[in-house]
């Protein structure tokens, strides 16, 4: 159960700032208002949110990058292309569970490499580093996680 729970804290919670949902507080018109609440107590497992939009997504990477507008419009079917195939990814409960993690990184990666083209050298090292904050995020909810099926 807990391994189950590890992989959809990665599918579901992706280690990229593109990808991940924001918090409800950021999502106004895509957030629904209520969510219906679980048959049954689950292990602590992290809030499910709603996916930004695309553009929603790009409005975050604009505050800590300063997109250009042309950056911005290239960067918006990057994201949405992205957000497609992971919430596909995360719908498709017939595969193996490592290999749908290894696939939910290729298309990070991949979607990574296309983010990285249209940044500047610049933009492509705060964009690292927003990426490394958001794994060290990850990581202490993966923790949290752990440590609260565990008690």
């Amino acid at each position: 159960m807990k391994k189950h729970m590890l992989i959809a804290v990665l599918l579901l919670a992706p280690c990229s700032i593109a990808a991940i949902p924001a918090p409800a507080s950021q999502l106004q018109d895509s957030a629904p208002a209520t969510q219906p609440a679980p048959a049954a107590p689950v292990a602590q497992a992290a809030p499910v949110t709603a996916w930004p939009t695309p553009e929603k997504v790009v409005a975050i990477l604009d505050t800590k990058l300063a997109l250009t507008d042309s950056q911005k419009s290239e960067l918006v079917p990057i994201i949405a292309e992205r957000q497609q195939k992971l919430k596909a990814l995360a719908a498709d409960t017939s595969g193996r569970p490592r290999r749908r993690v290894r696939k939910a990184e290729e298309i990070l990666k991949d979607s990574d490499k296309k983010i990285k083209k249209v940044l500047s050298p610049e933009q492509q090292e705060k964009y690292a580093a927003m990426e490394q904050q958001m794994r060290e995020q990850l990581m202490e909810r993966m923790q949290e996680a752990k440590s609260g099926g565990a008690e």
